[in-house]
């Protein structure tokens, strides 16, 4: 199975997280902060960022999520939050 371009393992992570982010907090400003392969050879690592905004409009906050995208699906295999 051939394995997915970089920008095709980005959308997925971004994909992912559009879908799993709850309704009441909106995401904006998403940016990529880090892409790089496993030394596993078959997954890659992705560190999306993006402004979270509550309730509130000064209810904003930059949050950080790294996941585990496997190269020949493109699907996610985890998602976790990224302390920085």
């Amino acid at each position: 199975m051939p394995t997915k371009e970089p920008r095709e393992i980005v959308n997925s992570a971004l994909t992912y997280l559009q879908e799993v982010t709850p309704s009441i907090q909106r995401i904006s400003d998403v940016r990529l902060e880090e892409l790089a392969p496993i030394e596993d050879g078959v997954n890659w690592r992705v560190v999306l960022s993006y402004d979270a905004v509550g309730e509130f409009p000064f209810d904003k906050k930059r949050e950080y999520k790294e996941f585990i995208v496997e190269s020949n699906t493109g699907k996610v295999l985890s998602m976790t939050i990224k302390k920085v």
